[in-house]
Formats: structure tokens, sequence, C-alpha cells
């Protein structure tokens, strides 16, 4: 594909693709659905993905689904503490990486927290993520060092600051 062509698909997949709050089972079926395959799969982590963590249910812990032309693709939540935002358990479904929607969905969630009044966000992001994290805005911060365990656990701490009132697109 030509370089105009793929800056055209880029233009596109974003003008398409939406974030939606998790709020119905149908939604809740999505979002487990891309997590055990993407960041769940057999062999990645030695403990077995919980439907019912109660981090998801904290009133400040915000779950979205990337939607595109209807179907979820996509998968983050937004921790809010204060007016910094922790992103969490972000995943894009395997068929469909590598085709900005990974971009699409930072642009997205980056404008929520600015929406929301976040100024920061933050972002615990395993080894083979931080180009991604990197290509989108993120730079290396340690914040908080007890937070690299379980999940965590050989992930590299990153930061971006957001603009105030208004959308970080």
């Amino acid at each position: 594909m030509a370089a105009t062509d793929q800056a055209q698909a880029d233009v596109d997949v974003l003008a398409s693709n939406t974030l939606v709050r998790v709020r119905s089972a149908e939604d809740w079926k999505a979002l487990h659905a891309i997590r055990r395959a993407v960041l769940f799969k057999p062999g990645r982590h030695a403990f077995e993905y919980d439907e019912n963590h109660p981090d998801d249910r904290i009133e400040s812990n915000s779950l979205f689904l990337l939607m595109s032309a209807g179907e979820a693709i996509g998968v983050v939540r937004l921790d809010r503490h204060g007016r910094i935002g922790i992103v969490r358990l972000v995943a894009i479904m395997a068929d469909r990486q590598r085709r900005g929607h990974g971009r699409s969905l930072s642009q997205l969630i980056d404008a929520e927290a600015s929406r929301v009044g976040l100024t920061a966000l933050r972002v615990n992001a395993a080894a083979d993520a931080v180009g991604y994290y990197e290509k989108t805005g993120w730079h290396r911060s340690e914040w908080d060092p007890a937070e690299l365990s379980g999940l965590a656990a050989g992930c590299v701490q990153m930061e971006k600051s957001l603009p105030m009132g208004g959308s970080a697109i």
C-alpha cells in the first residue's frame, strides 16, 4: 500500500471508531472476550482471568469498548485518582492490530480523560507495548514502583500530560 493510501486508511479508521462505556450484559461479555483473547491468552500469565475482579466495579473506574462498524474490537479501563488517570487493560483484537485502531483508542481515551477533567495519564506498559505508547505521546516515568507486581510485573511505567479543558486529539 502506498504511503498516501495508508494515511487515508488511517484517517478512515480514526473517523469510524467510537469509544463506548461498558454498561449492558452484552458489553461485559464483549469486554471479557477481548481481554481473554488478547491479554489473558494461554501461557501469557501464571494466573487465570477473573471476570468478577472488584477493580472493574469501583465507581471511579470506567470501562470502555472500542467499536468499529458496530463491532467491539478493543478495550480499556480508565481509573480516576484525582486529576490523574491510570490507563489499564488496553487491548485490540489480534486480527485488528497494526491497522490504526490502537492509535484511535489512544486518541479517544485521551479525549475522554480530558473531558472528565484529568490532566495526566499513567500506564504500566507491557514491555512489548512500549513502542506503541511512545508513538502515542507517552514517556517513561516511574510513578509507583509498588504497582509493578502481579499482572503488572515486568511492565514499564509511563506517563503523558493532557491539554487542560479540551480535547487531547
